[in-house]
């Protein structure tokens, strides 16, 4: 549990950092943007790349994928049906809270998360690819054709189809899984520049949100039902739909529907805080949202993997 734990530790020192610049005005607002829009066009599509270049890709291949594409978008489709019927949210909103309701801190939560409760962390890449290629290109394309929109830009039909081709993070991850697939081993010099600018991406996330709890209203003074509300979604319905899958409908056996129960627990990934930022939608929501689950999350992985253990 020590790795888990530290794991956890690293993220909020991390993010206590950036309160304490915004606190002694070292940083401010404009701050936080450059460290997003940093993290955004620089560190994450190199960090991604790293990422898949060194993936396990077989395990894609296997049933937990399909386990965990369908809790992924069942616990969406719930929020978006709460969103359109009950919140009456706007299309801009629908993503941001889309995304925090289903959307896992796979990198720095993942992995040590994976590697003490499953003891392996290539159990991470399904859900990474599942993230990195179906949720996040079809999102921010739609964010950002609402974005193009709210600023009064003209778009055309082949730019708003065109759009995820041209995201950083796309192109980041179909690089590294062309690099993955066909095998090319890259000069060291090269990996390690790239490793050298994904290792910005994390850090960069983490001050940017630091910065927000000190400079923006305290979480949960906002929505609070619906922070609530996206935050279970998060750390209990999503698992739980993995769980009842993996072992009810597709006869998974207990190693994979620990894993796929495991990762589908996960906090909701700082990215979704960047992504609400470089859409200018949302950003409280996605903020608290991470804030709660990063703390919920700890008793809810403990739970659920002695769960799957019991039944």
């Amino acid at each position: 549990m020590g790795d888990v734990l530290s794991g956890f530790f690293t993220i909020w020192f991390v993010i206590g950092v950036g309160w304490l610049l915004a606190q002694f005005r070292v940083l401010d607002a404009n701050g936080q943007r450059a460290l997003s829009q940093t993290s955004f066009w620089v560190g994450l599509p190199a960090l991604l790349f790293g990422s898949l270049r060194t993936a396990q890709l077989e395990r894609i291949f296997s049933l937990n994928v399909i386990v965990s594409l369908l809790a992924i978008f069942i616990t969406l489709g719930i929020y978006l049906i709460l969103a359109s019927t009950l919140w009456r949210r706007s299309a801009g909103h629908k993503v941001i809270g889309g995304f925090a309701s289903c959307y896992v801190n796979a990198n720095n939560m993942g992995l040590p998360i994976a590697a003490y409760v499953l003891k392996d962390t290539s159990w991470v890449a399904p859900i990474l690819l599942i993230q990195v290629v179906f949720l996040q290109p079809v999102g921010l394309s739609i964010l950002d054709a609402l974005t193009a929109k709210k600023h009064g830009q003209r778009t055309s039909m082949v730019s708003n189809v065109t759009l995820p081709l041209r995201n950083p993070m796309t192109i980041g991850v179909a690089a590294g899984l062309v690099v993955n697939l066909a095998g090319i081993q890259l000069p060291e010099l090269v990996t390690s520049t790239i490793d050298l600018v994904g290792g910005i991406a994390v850090p960069a996330m983490l001050m940017a949100f630091g910065i927000s709890l000190r400079t923006g209203p305290l979480p949960g003074s906002g929505n609070a039902g619906e922070t609530v509300a996206v935050s279970v979604l998060k750390v209990l319905v999503q698992p739980l739909l993995a769980f009842a899958l993996a072992r009810f409908v597709f006869g998974l056996d207990a190693d994979v529907t620990l894993a796929v129960t495991v990762m589908a627990a996960l906090p909701t990934a700082q990215n979704v805080f960047i992504f609400a930022m470089r859409g200018e939608e949302s950003v409280q929501l996605a903020r608290d949202v991470i804030f709660i689950s990063s703390f919920a999350s700890i008793p809810a992985v403990t739970g659920l993997a002695a769960l799957v253990h019991i039944i």
